[in-house]
């Protein structure tokens, strides 16, 4: 089923998240590997920025499809602390999933290095080169790197909490090749 139902979510919505998380995971990697004398160093960078544009697509995507989707509804004895707290977490990453990519765009540009997508074609830089806000855009995103590994922590604590504390069905429904209710 493609789309969400109140019981559990659609095969679109589990696409959406675990190739997002996929391609975040890649992102770190790419970053956390690249050394500064390496011959790899050229394509790691060029790599970084092509999925943190994919992202930024897919990300505003997600938001789309979730703003127009049926929700699943919470399990019945969620306190309603838990709900407020998934709501906040879920917009938080929303919010950084489209918001890290620009900030890293913003960062290239601003340091006169337009992106070569994949090698495919270059994405124009819609600001001039600027050391001064190349140096913000670059603690900005280096921070909100930290903030989503915070945050997504925070999201799968909380998944495995349910599945293994509360023993109800909410990582279940979100999980690949599942149709638990």
């Amino acid at each position: 089923m493609l789309r969400n139902t109140a019981k559990r979510f659609g095969s679109m919505t589990k696409l959406l998240h675990w190739l997002i998380f996929i391609l975040i995971s890649t992102q770190y990697y790419l970053v956390w590997s690249i050394s500064e004398d390496s011959p790899l160093t050229a394509l790691y960078i060029m790599l970084h920025k092509s999925i943190g544009m994919t992202i930024l697509i897919l990300g505003i995507l997600f938001f789309i499809w979730h703003m127009i989707n049926v929700k699943p509804m919470p399990p019945g004895t969620q306190p309603r602390w838990q709900y407020i707290t998934s709501k906040a977490v879920h917009h938080t990453l929303f919010l950084l999933i489209i918001l890290m990519p620009i900030i890293g765009y913003l960062l290239s540009c601003a340091d006169g290095k337009p992106i070569n997508f994949f090698g495919w074609f270059t994405i124009p830089c819609l600001i001039s080169a600027n050391d001064h806000l190349g140096g913000i855009m670059f603690s900005t995103h280096e921070t909100l790197a930290f903030i989503i590994l915070f945050v997504a922590g925070i999201h799968v604590l909380a998944a495995l909490y349910h599945h293994f504390i509360c023993k109800d069905y909410v990582l279940k429904r979100m999980l690949p090749f599942t149709s638990k209710e």
